[in-house]
């Protein structure tokens, strides 16, 4: 349950537009407009009216839902029968509901210097088959100095139980608004890949470390729940019920029911990358469809890309 207090919240209409020639934006209170950079291949900008979209609005502690059916308890392994056609989301944690979108704001060290740092996320409606399993891609784009440095795409498939897997990730790099190269390729099932947790339905504090991506020869990523229940305050508002994860040994991640990631902290050393949330958005119709067709774009371009991968995978839909 969300902390009663008034909160101390940004108004931010988030614009995403596709565009081959670069990214415009300023660094000052709130994000920079955000512009989309397409696939490489692409080179005419595209010009949105997301702006304009009244379908879309600001909103005090995460967009309301409909109460979620109670989680199954099941194993915490992955298991294709342990999901359902339709998908589920009755893990409060991480909602799964297309058309939310966070912002959040911090920094991040690139060449020893801290910079501004914008991350916004948007749940897609966009999905993906893969390891016999329907996932969601998750859309997320970072900004760096008012520039886009990074857009991925997370393919994540929530269980009965709740629990929330890692299926897959596409990253591009960009540099002065272009694209540079493409990261961070897997699919869950291909070249030996398994799918990773992405937070437990049911998490316990101090419970047992889980792998977030198993990859042969590559990233192999754990994370632990450290705590539950905390009240955790940012700049959008005071969140209860708040879950907090320890990544890679690194750094703490705060999940809060509703929203999802509010927060994220390094631990110790050299200050790495920091985020607060300061909006959460339910996008209109016309402002989704341009993100999932931005998934979509990307999604595509894997394929091209990373083709001993993506290439024999099967291609992103979207939803209506």
């Amino acid at each position: 349950m969300r902390a009663q207090r008034a909160p101390a919240r940004l108004a931010i209409a988030v614009v995403l537009t596709a565009s081959a020639t670069g990214c415009s934006g300023s660094t000052g209170a709130g994000p920079p407009t955000p512009v989309t950079t397409s696939t490489p291949d692409r080179a005419s900008p595209t010009t949105s009216s997301a702006a304009s979209d009244a379908g879309g609005s600001s909103v005090a502690g995460g967009p309301s839902t409909a109460a979620s059916p109670t989680p199954i308890k099941i194993p915490r392994t992955f298991d294709p029968k342990h999901f359902v056609a339709g998908g589920s989301d009755v893990n409060p944690w991480v909602p799964m509901v297309p058309g939310l979108q966070t912002v959040n704001r911090g920094f991040v060290t690139v060449g020893g210097r801290r910079i501004p740092h914008i991350k916004v996320t948007t749940i897609t409606d966009v999905t993906k088959k893969i390891d016999g399993v329907r996932a969601i891609a998750v859309l997320d784009q970072d900004f760096d100095d008012g520039q886009l440095s990074e857009q991925a795409i997370d393919y994540l498939a929530e269980d009965v139980g709740g629990n929330v897997w890692y299926l897959g990730s596409y990253t591009e790099a960009y540099e002065g608004g272009q694209f540079l190269n493409a990261q961070d390729a897997w699919l869950a099932g291909v070249n030996g890949a398994s799918a990773g947790l992405w937070l437990p339905g049911d998490p316990k504090a101090g419970s047992p470390p889980y792998y977030q991506v198993q990859i042969p020869g590559g990233e192999q990523s754990s994370a632990q729940v450290v705590q539950v229940g905390a009240k955790t305050c940012v700049p959008f508002d005071c969140f209860d019920d708040v879950v907090v994860v320890e990544e890679g040994g690194a750094e703490h991640k705060s999940w809060a029911p509703g929203v999802g990631g509010i927060l994220t902290e390094p631990l110790s050393g050299s200050a790495q990358e920091t985020e607060e949330l300061i909006n959460v958005r339910e996008l209109g119709a016309k402002a989704l469809a341009e993100l999932s067709k931005e998934a979509l774009r990307l999604d595509a371009n894997a394929a091209r890309t990373v083709p001993s991968v993506f290439g024999s995978s099967a291609p992103a839909v979207r939803e209506r």
